[in-house]
């Protein structure tokens, strides 16, 4: 009879531990902290995209950019990969991420590198969906302490900078959204009444001049003018963010590509494109 009670308190006692172990374990690290594991000796940190987990090695000296092979869709192209074994040109894709969360802090609008991280995963024999690099721990707030082994998410309201980048880029989805739809009263409305814009054989001043120019280049019969965009390496000071670009406008009698950098300020409740300058693509010619 001793026996049986000494093996029911046991099992007792093991279902006891195994029920609040999972408690213990969150007391170890303080609200706003997330574990980092490994692969290997690489520190890994699970996130999620689109509402699926998925796990990112993290490398505060590389660019954020997604496993070719975790991910599907997007257009290939060329890049240039510094991280790992130096710089190189490899094959990869672009891949639209509508939303990247970590924690409690969420990202929107990606615009992402795919590349296939197979041999860094099979070097550490564990799955590796992407890179999470310097430019999406700013954004998301989010600072790393490898001693420790923590992912530390900051408060929202410590990284201002981050809200206002993000409150513009919002805001310039819809600027471009008017470009597509050809609706120029309202893109013209994006631009600053003093608004400057350069292209390579002109510049335009003002709302009305810049306004006439795209109507004559880009909206003029035939189908609508095609204009994907896709902002970088964005910097904020107080209302104002400049940020660089690349973009590309398709049409039947248009095929342009481009870098450029556009500065915008934040008027009220509003935000207003101060200037852009464009150049166009190595392979293309000044029009």
């Amino acid at each position: 009879m001793r026996q049986r009670l000494a093996r029911a308190g046991s099992i007792l006692l093991w279902l006891t531990l195994i029920s609040i172990a999972p408690s213990l374990c969150a007391q170890t690290h303080p609200s706003g902290e997330i574990p980092l594991e490994r692969c290997d000796r690489l520190p890994i940190v699970k996130l999620k995209i689109g509402g699926a987990e998925a796990r990112f090695l993290v490398d505060t000296a590389a660019t954020s950019m997604l496993n070719i092979k975790s991910m599907s869709s997007g257009l290939s192209k060329k890049v240039q990969i510094t991280s790992w074994t130096g710089t190189a040109i490899t094959n990869a894709r672009e891949v639209f991420v509508r939303e990247l969360s970590l924690g409690n802090h969420t990202v929107y609008d990606l615009t992402l590198e795919a590349v296939d991280l197979t041999p860094i995963a099979n070097a550490c024999h564990g799955q590796i969906d992407g890179i999470l690099g310097v430019d999406l721990l700013e954004k998301l707030g989010v600072t790393i302490d490898l001693q420790r082994s923590v992912a530390r998410m900051e408060p929202r309201h410590a990284f201002p900078e981050a809200s206002v980048i993000s409150d513009m880029e919002s805001a310039m989805q819809g600027c471009w959204k008017a470009f597509n739809n050809a609706e120029t009263d309202r893109l013209e409305q994006c631009f600053d009444r003093d608004f400057v814009m350069t292209v390579p054989t002109a510049e335009y001043r003002g709302r009305e001049q810049v306004g006439q120019y795209l109507r004559e280049r880009y909206f003029q019969g035939g189908p609508r003018a095609r204009l994907e965009m896709r902002m970088s390496d964005q910097r904020a000071v107080g209302n104002v963010v400049w940020t660089l670009y690349d973009f590309s406008v398709e049409s039947e009698a248009v095929h342009e590509a481009g870098r450029g950098m556009m500065i915008c300020r934040k008027s009220g409740d509003r935000w207003y494109i101060l200037s852009m300058h464009d150049a166009p693509a190595a392979s293309e010619s000044p029009k």
